[in-house]
């Protein structure tokens, strides 16, 4: 299948053209057009030919999706694994066997979902549905024998609960995108509960799951596996243990992905590759070595060389706190300097609060990106936030990323460290610059 970057970024343009409203939550819209795409649809549900996992969640969810990834390829199983946002490429949101599809398979996907869509031209599709239809019919067309989704956003009417699934996945439950879940945990694990099947296995991540959840899986008769009553694990000296009322794996490497919660998510996937070992068996060599050599690029991703730089795409208050945990894990630093944009529709200054007493010097950014322009949340803006909390704070305000990043570079000692986190549009240009001065090689999430 050839086709070329230029020719994929036109249709993606042409995609954010058609839609500009970027969330708009719905099934109605997507589900017509797949019904146009002859996909096969039971229940108002889209069937593949794959055992398909659906994961949700606030934060976690990449992570247990790369674990997954990575140890069902050292079991020799076919997968394919679709994610977002991507922080390179556009051609990252989609893996098979671990490698990204080409620009050819996604433009002929596309092109498939444009001449559904346009049977009945009032359906205006958003790009995350676009995307979706055209990762289901690449899916279908490979064939993998294991299918793992990630929601967009929420569950309930995210483009991805179309699909009828075999397993699905609750990760965690905090507080963000408040405008579309609800502004309390409740609301909002109701909303992700929603991916739930009846009689159909839901693995549970959170240790203390909203009541609105768990009545709602209770009531269609999902079967529960909770973290800490169903499963768990133990952490001891060099290894830890996986603990389970069937099926216990002792003496486990610590995965390769860094920070303290990653534990967590590695239990929920192995919790999950229980569920389906009927049919996929996975022995305690594949989970060793799938743990010790999974990637997911910038999640708490420490760069090599000095001084220390670390990216971590934590862009709510429960994923700033875990940042903030991290950053206690890893030494003592003279000076932290970090390089942050956040888009306008996050509370930038609960995100600060739980992170802000290990940052000495902030360089602020603006993200300007044409396909958020209403998200958009200047370095101005941010500061105001961070001043709430800290009138002293020491601060400075950058038009970019790349600036701020490089002004950093120059101000700090070999013994210092720059943390840079928020958006993925930030992570994403701070990679790139990160790359161009040697600091990484870029693996093949972005070939």
């Amino acid at each position: 299948m050839f086709g070329s970057d230029k020719e994929l970024n036109k249709w993606l343009a042409h995609l954010i053209k058609i839609h500009p409203k970027e969330i708009s939550l719905g099934l109605h819209r997507i589900r017509r057009v797949a019904e146009r795409l002859n996909l096969s649809i039971k229940n108002d549900q889209v069937r593949l030919k794959s055992k398909v996992i659906v994961v949700a969640g606030t934060n976690g969810k990449g992570s247990v999706c790369a674990i997954l990834e990575k140890i069902l390829i050292e079991a020799g199983y076919s997968n394919s694994i679709y994610t977002s946002p991507h922080i390179l490429k556009f051609e990252e949101r989609l893996r098979i066997n671990g490698k990204v599809c080409t620009s050819g398979e996604w433009i002929n996907a596309f092109e498939m979902v444009e001449r559904a869509r346009l049977l009945t031209p009032i359906e205006k599709l958003t790009f995350f549905e676009s995307s979706t239809l055209a990762a289901f019919l690449i899916v279908q067309s490979k064939k993998p024998e294991i299918a793992i989704f990630e929601v967009g956003l929420g569950g309930r009417l995210d483009a991805v609960n179309l699909l009828a699934n075999d397993c699905s996945i609750i990760t965690s439950i905090s507080l963000d995108h408040q405008i579309f879940l609800g502004t309390r945990r409740g609301q909002i694990g109701w909303e992700k509960a929603h991916i739930a099947r009846s009689d159909t296995p839901i693995i549970i991540g959170d240790n203390n799951p909203p009541k609105e959840l768990m009545d709602f899986v209770n009531k269609i008769g999902a079967k529960i596996s909770r973290f800490g009553v169903d499963f768990d694990f133990k952490a001891n000296s060099g290894q830890w243990d996986w603990i389970s009322g069937k099926k216990n794996r002792l003496g486990l490497a610590y995965p390769s992905l860094r920070g303290v919660h990653q534990l967590v998510n590695a239990s929920v996937a192995l919790a999950t590759l229980e569920k389906i070992s009927d049919n996929f068996p996975v022995s305690q060599g594949d989970v060793r070595k799938g743990l010790a050599t999974v990637e997911l690029p910038a999640r708490f991703q420490v760069l090599p060389g000095r001084p220390t730089v670390i990216l971590d795409v934590a862009h709510n208050p429960e994923a700033a706190k875990m940042l903030s945990q991290n950053l206690d894990k890893i030494g003592f630093y003279p000076k932290t300097i970090a390089v942050v944009g956040i888009l306008a529709d996050k509370d930038a200054t609960e995100i600060f609060r739980k992170v802000y007493k290990k940052i000495d010097s902030w360089y602020f950014v603006t993200l300007n990106d044409d396909s958020m322009s209403s998200r958009i949340r200047t370095a101005q803006s941010l500061s105001k936030s961070l001043l709430l909390l800290d009138p002293s704070a020491e601060f400075k305000c950058f038009n970019n990323p790349t600036e701020a990043f490089n002004a950093a570079s120059e101000s700090v000692s070999p013994n210092d460290r720059i943390v840079v986190f928020g958006s993925f549009i930030t992570v994403a240009e701070v990679w790139i610059q990160a790359h161009r001065l040697g600091k990484l090689q870029i693996s093949n999430y972005s070939e």
